[in-house]
Formats: structure tokens, sequence, C-alpha cells
């Protein structure tokens, strides 16, 4: 059995305000003992190709830092004034915050600033990375990872390799957070379980009793608030440690191999679709679910389901909604089963790149820097001006002044300086700073996929994940019914050639990776 973190949520809890990590915010400044450019006859006072002067002291530069969401007004005011006034300090940079939709990430407005050649940065994922390197539209950062000295103390070096393609630094990762198992635990309701006599959850069968005892006396909730259990159910399933690069591709941490898994069509996916299908017969999984999953989550925000699945952080992350709902509810991470290792991707939280026309990339790492370089600047960019925005106690607990957001709270999460109120027990946070104490990087970590020989193939089996295989993944459609007619749309999709492609990659990688 493994129970990780739990705590009562207060009435005034607010435990999110924890995480406010919110460093992103922090972008517009100068560096320390700037100068004004040489006017073209000094030697001395001349700049090189990246805007900074040759004599070591830096040449003004304007940046542009995308951030996706909505601006608070608290927000606003910072980045003209302490923020600007700092950074311009630090790096003798002018930063322009732009706020963008979330429905622009990784596409829509942020591929057409990219395509138009526009000068800024903001963050990425693997996949976009990897498509937008294709198309030469981000700066490679390699020749500029040395501004970034202080952060690369607080960020592991698995996480950097997950932005590099073919040897170079094409993004810089920020974070710094516990992110092994993610998903693979279950968060319990723990004031429900005692309510109904019972003290853990360490297997399938205590889970569904556990459910079955709720039900009995709150008929009104529902069981599971999500509809992928495959990381959380794995030890019902399967004696493999499974690990997943995509919904199509898995490998098993516990082999010594470079061989992928072809989920869909393995022993595997099987037994974990009955597994589900059980759940949705039997009630856990609401049958609402099949037409309205996002109804589910907000079940989940409002009290109204018995568990969900675990990360480090989900305990307090997101706590000051369920807790006005019910304010006494109390969660705990159990794992269904014990002796396999927790697998991490690295510890990053998501990573910048800089787009190809940007004038200065390397004083973009630079801003990239600051945002995780010393407690000092975390507080400023996560929390604002103490005093005005937060105070600290005698013991470096927080309690925040405003509620204005400054950048997501989940974007630059650093262990090493997030701070946490009064209502987070002393003894979660030492378990959670050393969730991944024993976690393993996971053999596939900094492997990034190139999509392009099967681009096409690859439109058409999300097609048909979406309509046959989900449905079936999710218990909604029994597997012996649903399956013949989904493996003949996954055939003709081209999931061999896709898995072929995939492999191929995938083994030429990790010769490289072992030489």
């Amino acid at each position: 059995m493994r129970e990780v973190g739990s705590f009562m949520f207060g009435k005034k809890g607010w435990l999110g305000l924890l995480m406010t990590a919110v460093l992103l915010l922090g972008a517009c400044s100068q560096g320390g003992g700037a100068t004004t450019t040489g006017t073209g006859g000094s030697d001395a006072n001349s700049t090189d190709a990246s805007g900074n002067e040759a004599s070591g002291e830096l040449a003004q530069a304007k940046l542009k830092i995308v951030l996706y969401g909505d601006e608070s007004n608290r927000m606003k005011q910072l980045a003209k004034t302490e923020f600007y006034n700092r950074i311009k300090q630090e790096i003798n940079a002018e930063v322009e915050f732009q706020f963008l939709p979330w429905t622009e990430y990784a596409g829509g407005k942020t591929d057409l600033m990219l395509s138009t050649g526009e000068d800024f940065a903001t963050y990425t994922d693997a996949n976009y990375m990897v498509k937008s390197v294709a198309k030469g539209l981000y700066a490679d950062l390699t020749p500029y990872t040395e501004a970034s000295a202080d952060l690369s103390q607080t960020v592991d070096e698995a996480s950097f390799k997950a932005f590099q393609l073919g040897g170079k630094q094409y993004a810089i990762p920020v974070g710094n957070k516990p992110n092994s198992a993610e998903f693979y635990s279950v968060l319990v309701r723990q004031d429900l379980l005692e309510e109904v006599g019972m003290s853990e959850v360490t297997s399938l069968a205590q889970l569904e009793e556990y459910y079955d005892k709720a039900h009995a006396a709150h008929p009104e909730l529902i069981g599971y608030a999500g509809v992928d259990a495959r990381r959380m159910l794995l030890y019902d399933y399967t004696d493999k440690n499974l690990y997943w690069q995509n919904d199509f591709v898995a490998l098993d941490e516990s082999a010594q191999d470079d061989r992928i898994i072809n989920w869909f069509e393995s022993e595997e996916f099987k037994k974990y679709a009955g597994l589900m299908r059980g759940w949705y017969e039997k009630g856990i999984i609401p049958k609402y679910a099949a037409t309205n999953v996002p109804q589910l989550q907000s079940d989940w925000n409002s009290g109204k389901a018995m568990f969900w699945a675990g990360t480090a952080a989900r305990p307090f992350e997101g706590a000051a909604t369920i807790s006005q709902a019910v304010p006494d509810a109390k969660l705990v991470n159990y794992f269904l089963g014990e002796g396999r290792p927790k697998i991490s991707r690295g510890t990053y939280s998501t990573a910048f790149f800089v787009s190809s026309a940007a004038k200065d990339p390397e004083r973009y790492v630079m801003f990239f820097n600051l945002l995780q370089k010393d407690q000092e600047l975390y507080d400023l960019f996560a929390y604002g001006i103490e005093g005005t925005d937060y105070t600290l106690d005698e013991n470096d607990r927080i309690t925040r002044l405003t509620t204005d957001s400054l950048i997501p709270d989940w974007l630059l999460m650093n262990k090493n300086f997030i701070r946490f109120d009064n209502s987070v027990p002393d003894d979660f946070i030492a378990e959670y700073k050393a969730w991944d104490d024993d976690a393993v990087i996971s053999k596939g970590a900094g492997f990034n996929f190139d999509n392009t020989p099967v681009k096409n193939e690859e439109t058409k089996l999300n097609g048909v994940l979406t309509e046959y295989l989900a449905p079936i993944g999710s218990g909604f459609v029994d597997y012996e019914t649903g399956y013949p007619k989904a493996l003949e749309r996954l055939k003709a999709a081209g999931i061999d050639k896709y898995i072929v492609e995939y492999q191929k990659q995938f083994s030429a990688w990790h010769v490289e990776q072992n030489q």
C-alpha cells in the first residue's frame, strides 16, 4: 500500500493558492549595468549579432512573451511597474506580455505569428515542437543554454533532453515538480471512505467495496470522475510496467529493450476494456459520461464524486474549488498495487521556445532563467509584492491578499521555491517534495516522434480512436461487440504503417542514447 498526500481542506484553506508558482509573468527587463548601444565608431561599444555589446554589457532589447488564458488586472499593473523595473535591472529588456485564448495554443494565432515572422516566445509541447522545427519556425537555442545556468540548477537534465532534436535544444524547460506516476494512483475522498467504515484502498477489490458502501450511503454521488483508468488499474490487467508515449503506443518500462507496444492490438487493452465495461455496467462510471464527459469534472469539483485519477499535487491542486462545496473534504492518493517503480518523463511543467525570427534569442533565454533563478524572483513573479499581494509568517507560510492570477498556477511550479499556506500539513509537504525520490526516468524520455511520414495515417487513426476505440476503452461499448469493427477501421486507417514507422524511429533513437 502507498498512501501520500492526505490533508483536510479548511473552510478558508484556499490551497489552490499554494501552487501559485505563477512565475511566468515576470518578463520585462534590462541587464544590470546596461548601456546604450554605440553609434558605430567605437570597438568598445560595438554590438554583436545578438545585440549584446562587445564590452560585455547588454544593449537594450525588446521581447514579446505570449501567455494563454485571461490577463488579470493585477498582472497588467505589475507588468508595467515592479516586473518591468526588476527585469530591466536584471537583463536590460523591455517585455511585452500578450495573452491569447487557450484555443490559440499550438495552432491558430500562434501558427500565424510563427509563419509571418513575428519575434516572440511562448510555451510548447514536444509534438508541436517537432512539427514547428520541421518547418524552420523555432530558433536553435543550443548556443544560448549557458544563459539558463540558474534555471538548470533546479530543472533536471531529462527535462532538457525532452526538448532536443538531433542534439539541438529547441525549447527551455521550466518548472520542477513531482511528475512521476501521473494518474497511476487513485485519488480518494478519504472523508467518505472513513464515513463508510474503511481506512484505506490498496486494491481494485477494496476500491469497488468503497464504491458499493459509499453508493449505499450517498446514491446521489458518482463513482469515478473520469473515463480513462488504464494507468490507475495497471496492476489488475498486466504484469508489465506500461508507460504511454501517446494514445497508440506504450512502452514496457520493466523490459530492457526498445520494443514499442501497439496498445489497441494488445492483450492488455482487451483485459483493460473488460474492467472498464464492468465499471460502466456497475455504475461506477455514470451513464451520462458516454455523452457528457465534461460533467465528470464538474461533479468532482462540486464534491459529487468518490474518486479520481491522482497525481502528487492533486490533493491540493484545485482544492479551493472542492472545499467550497465540501469544506471538510479530505483527499488521499493510493496505489492499487506495489512493486513497480514510478516512471517519470522529467520534472518540467512546460518549455519555452523562441521564434526563428527573433533578433535576440539569447535574451529570451536569460528571461526564462529569471523565472526560476532564486526565491526572491520566484516570489515576485509567482505571488507579487510582499505586503500588498501576500504576507509570510514566521514559518514562511503564505497568506494571499489578492486572488488575481499572475500566470497559470501549473506553469512554473518549482518544489524548491513554492510556498504553502497554513492549511497544508508539514508531513504532506515533505511527502510531496519526496514523491519523485524513487522514480525512474522513462526509457522513452527525450524521444520525439516525427509524424511527417505517416501524417495522413495519424489523422485517420485519431478519427478511429474517437469514434470506435475510446468508447470501448471507456466501457461504453462492449469489447466483444465493438472491437472487430474497430480493428477493421484501425487497419484501414494505417495502424500497421504507423507502428512500423514509430518503431523504426524509436529504435534508431534508442541506439543513439545507448552508445
